[in-house]
Formats: C-alpha cells, sequence, structure tokens
C-alpha cells in the first residue's frame, strides 16, 4: 500500500489495512519486546451482531449467490492461513520497533507481490482485536488521506461485501473496491478475517479487465451491485484485491496479528 519511507501499518481492519506517515526508518531487526510500543487500538468498535443489525436491509435474497460466495471465502481463508504462516519466499523489507511491526514482501508465483505485516497485541486484546479489525467504521485500507468504508451486501453476519473509497496521494485521484470479506474462527486460539475481490459488476464504464491473480476461482463468482452514480461515470478508479487479510492467534502471553494483502497499485514497503 504505501512506501516503507514515508508510512507504517497501523491496527485498525479488507479489507482490507492501516497506515500512517513515518519520520523515521527504524534499522533494528529483533526489537526487544518488552520495550516495544505496542498499537495501542480504537476503544469502541461494533460486534458482528450489531453490525448485521446494523446491514440486515442489504441481505442478499440470491441464494445461489450466497453460496458461491460462501464457497469462495473459504477459500480464500485458505490462502491467506497459507500465506500468513508460510515462511519461505519472503524477504525482510524493514520494521518500525516503536509500534512493534515487521515488513516481508514476496514474490507469489513469480508475477504477484504479496506483502505481510506482523504486530503484536497483548493476550487480554484478543476478542477486541478481533472486532475491530471486522468493525467497518474502524478498519480501512487506508487512514492517510480521507477513506470510508461501508457494507454493500451482507450474506450473513460473517461474511459481507464492502465497498471502499480512499485516496492515496493528497491530489490523487479517489479510487474504490469492492471485495467479499469473511470472519472465520479456525479455533479458540485462531481467527481468520480474509478479503478478496471477484466478478463483481459496479457498471464502472472502463473496459479494463481484473483478474484474481491468487485465487482463481474468484473470477468465476460474479454478482452485480447497485452502485453510485459517480462509479457508474467513470469518475473514480478501481482497484482489486487478489488477497487481503488478518491472521490472528493467542499464545499464552500474547497475541500475533499478521497481515497480508496482494492489492493492485498498493506498495506497503
Amino acid at each position: 500500500m504505501f512506501k516503507m519511507n514515508k508510512f507504517y501499518v497501523q491496527v485498525a481492519f479488507f479489507l482490507l489495512s492501516i497506515f500512517v506517515y513515518v519520520d523515521n526508518k527504524a534499522l533494528a531487526a529483533n526489537p526487544d519486546p518488552k520495550k516495544v510500543k505496542r498499537p495501542n487500538p480504537p476503544k469502541c468498535y461494533h460486534t458482528a451482531e450489531q453490525i448485521f443489525g446494523k446491514n440486515e436491509h442489504l441481505l442478499c435474497t440470491n441464494h445461489e449467490e450466497t453460496k458461491n460466495a460462501s464457497k469462495l471465502m473459504e477459500e480464500a481463508v485458505a490462502h491467506l492461513k497459507h500465506h500468513a504462516i508460510n515462511v519461505n519466499d519472503y524477504s525482510y523489507r524493514d520494521i518500525t520497533p516503536e509500534h512493534n511491526m515487521v515488513f516481508y514482501k514476496k514474490k507469489y508465483k513469480g508475477h504477484v507481490t504479496v506483502y505481510k505485516i506482523k504486530y503484536k497485541v497483548d493476550l487480554d486484546k484478543y476478542e477486541s482485536t478481533i472486532h475491530e479489525l471486522w468493525d467497518p467504521d474502524i478498519a480501512n485500507l487506508v487512514d492517510d488521506f480521507p477513506v470510508r468504508t461501508k457494507i454493500a451486501r451482507v450474506y450473513n453476519r460473517n461474511l459481507v461485501m464492502i465497498q471502499q473509497r480512499y485516496k492515496d496521494s493528497m491530489f490523487g485521484r479517489v479510487k474504490y473496491l469492492y471485495a467479499l470479506a469473511t470472519k472465520v474462527e479456525l479455533s479458540k486460539e485462531t481467527t481468520v478475517i480474509a478479503y478478496t475481490s471477484a466478478n463483481i459488476n459496479d457498471h464502472n464504464p472502463s473496459k479494463k479487465q481484473y483478474e484474481n491473480k491468487i485465487i482463481k476461482n474468484a473470477n468465476l463468482f460474479k454478482a452485480e451491485i447497485d452502485s453510485e452514480d459517480d462509479i457508474r461515470k467513470g469518475e473514480l478508479k478501481k482497484t482489486f484485491i487478489h488477497l487481503a487479510g488478518y491472521y490472528i492467534q493467542k499464545y499464552d502471553d500474547h497475541v500475533d496479528v499478521t497481515f497480508i494483502a496482494s492489492i493492485d497499485g498498493r506498495v506497503f514497503c
């Protein structure tokens, strides 16, 4: 998403993902966790039930689409877990010890860039971290410039379609994306939040073909969304998530959060 000499990621999330300006690049490769300042998450968030209730009027009535969305996101979760726990092929890129974040990067199958960012939160923040990253009012792909996230469609409490609008430079063009998002508890100690873009017809007049280069079956998922006029008129630039999300794992004395992102046009480090 961002060049490392200008930004660092800050906790929040599809999502998609959270970054603010960094003045000085840190050089230490292995910070002492006892001396590291951990990110301070927001204190207020909505639960999955509250988010569902707020957006229940957007519930999808197409049972086939719901079924296909669920199947696709099962695959997205598997991909997210693989890229999160796999240590091969990643190269160390940078670290911000004052925020306990380590940056990695790799080329997936030689042509798709995947970024990994790891950080820790306190043990008692496991549940609240999950809620915060799932809440669209908190979790943003970018927060250095104006950003707006909303739920565009609901499939169930833990499976939705989101729209996100943002600018990645002061005078840059407004960009947007649509993506499916899911939250899955793999065990009592592990939760995954995954995002991926699919073949979603938002009536953008651009003839550009968008292809998911990590989750091939995402290209087979089809949905149509009633987008706003500025999208239909081509006033916004469309972007695309191949894969993004969080792998959140609880240990005896802390919680590891691994952020994965492969998003067209976004540079994280």
